[in-house]
């Protein structure tokens, strides 16, 4: 999957990997943490419910550890260069 890449000489790219990981890292957390499930104003949003209902069959751990694991994928992807040139 990662043969063909090498690290990007782009410094920027560095700065969008942190921002996958984080991104995806809060999302994570937010899932496990089982505040993303509890209604606010007595009101759940639909968003929640679809969720509630991966998680149901998931399990918190692993659906937050597939959020985080996409995000390091993210990260990485944008770190490594594929080395083709671009125009």
């Amino acid at each position: 999957m990662f043969r063909n890449r090498k690290l990007s000489k782009n410094p920027l790219h560095y700065v969008y990997a942190i921002i996958w990981i984080l991104l995806f890292g809060s999302i994570a957390y937010y899932v496990y943490s089982g505040a993303a499930f509890k209604p606010e104003n007595g009101k759940i949003h639909l968003v929640a419910i679809l969720i509630a209902w991966v998680v149901e069959y998931l399990g918190l751990t692993i659906t937050s550890l597939l959020f985080l694991l996409y995000g390091i994928y993210r990260a990485i992807i944008t770190v490594l260069d594929d080395g083709k040139k671009r125009s």
